[in-house]
């Protein structure tokens, strides 16, 4: 039986809800007065297959085709900002997120 999985779009759209959620309470007020800022002309939300150093915060088989990684952030001249990156699971049946957040030392 195979799983019932999400689209990525869905997904990652369900992996900025989150981040909107739970920033307050992960970021400092001036990360999220500038993200409130920037976000209109030069935040971004890209979907990717996961990056390996996953399995350095996740304990369980982080299988590509059942996971997306998510990463927001505001796009600047001189470089990108990410304010999270999440690794979230498509499988309708076995629900995961996992956000590591600016600041944190294993973003």
């Amino acid at each position: 039986m195979s799983a019932r999985l999400s689209s990525v779009e869905e997904i990652t759209h369900q992996a900025y809800d989150i981040f909107l959620q739970l920033a307050p309470e992960n970021l400092s007020d001036q990360d999220i007065q500038q993200f409130n800022e920037h976000h209109g002309e030069f935040g971004f939300i890209e979907d990717s297959e996961p990056e390996d150093d996953w399995q350095q915060f996740v304990s369980l088989e982080i299988e590509p085709e059942h996971f997306v990684q998510v990463v927001v952030g505001i796009e600047y001249e001189d470089g990108d900002e990410i304010f999270a990156r999440i690794l979230i699971s498509r499988d309708l049946d076995a629900p995961f997120c996992h956000v590591l957040w600016k600041g944190s030392e294993s973003q």
